[in-house]
């Protein structure tokens, strides 16, 4: 399969990563990442979703205690102090009652970590979070959804994709290199018929 485009390559190349530099990543840069999930597509064009940008040093560090990291790394791993995200986008929901906002919050993730990419920035979308500690710090209205969150910073590690032999789980070598696999293209792909 052959295809020259940047995006492409750049979908191909996009992996969670879990340690960063600790490089500032500046507002401007993350402003342009949210104004893209802005214009993600939304369901009936309802547009339910709302971003909390957070790069405060202290408020990040909030953050992260509220983050799980890694669920399949045993033992249970989250990044050192010196690999920590260096920034952070909330996805907010504030329509509840919109059947379709989960559709919404993962078409902005992906616009999100795309352009992520395409600056030169690592990300990792996180779910299992404590919503409550993070409505807390950021003092976000309850009526407000916190869905998930989007780590940032400068990559400091790449993981390797490999196909799936016996499973689904990533896993870190002795070397502590991430390894990711994948299902094989003709595995999942279906032509005209299944």
């Amino acid at each position: 399969m052959i295809d020259n485009s940047d995006v492409y390559r750049k979908i191909i190349k996009r992996r969670s990563i879990r340690r960063f530099k600790q490089k500032p990543i500046l507002l401007d840069v993350l402003k342009k990442f949210v104004n893209a999930a802005r214009l993600a597509p939304s369901a009936a064009n309802l547009q339910p979703l709302e971003f909390c940008i957070v790069n405060n040093k202290d408020l990040c560090s909030k953050v992260f205690e509220a983050l799980s990291w890694a669920g399949y790394i045993k033992p249970e791993w989250s990044p050192a102090e010196s690999e920590r995200p260096m920034a952070y986008i909330i996805i907010l929901v504030k329509d509840s009652k919109n059947l379709w906002y989960l559709r919404d919050v993962s078409f902005a993730a992906s616009n999100i970590v795309l352009c992520a990419e395409g600056e030169g920035l690592a990300s990792c979308i996180l779910c299992k979070i404590d919503k409550e500690k993070i409505r807390k710090s950021l003092k976000i209205p309850e009526q407000i959804i916190i869905d998930s969150v989007i780590a940032l910073g400068y990559g400091a590690e790449q993981s390797i994709v490999e196909d799936i032999v016996d499973s689904v789980k990533y896993y870190r070598d002795e070397k502590q290199v991430l390894h990711v696999p994948k299902r094989k293209l003709e595995d999942i792909i279906h032509i005209n018929k299944y």
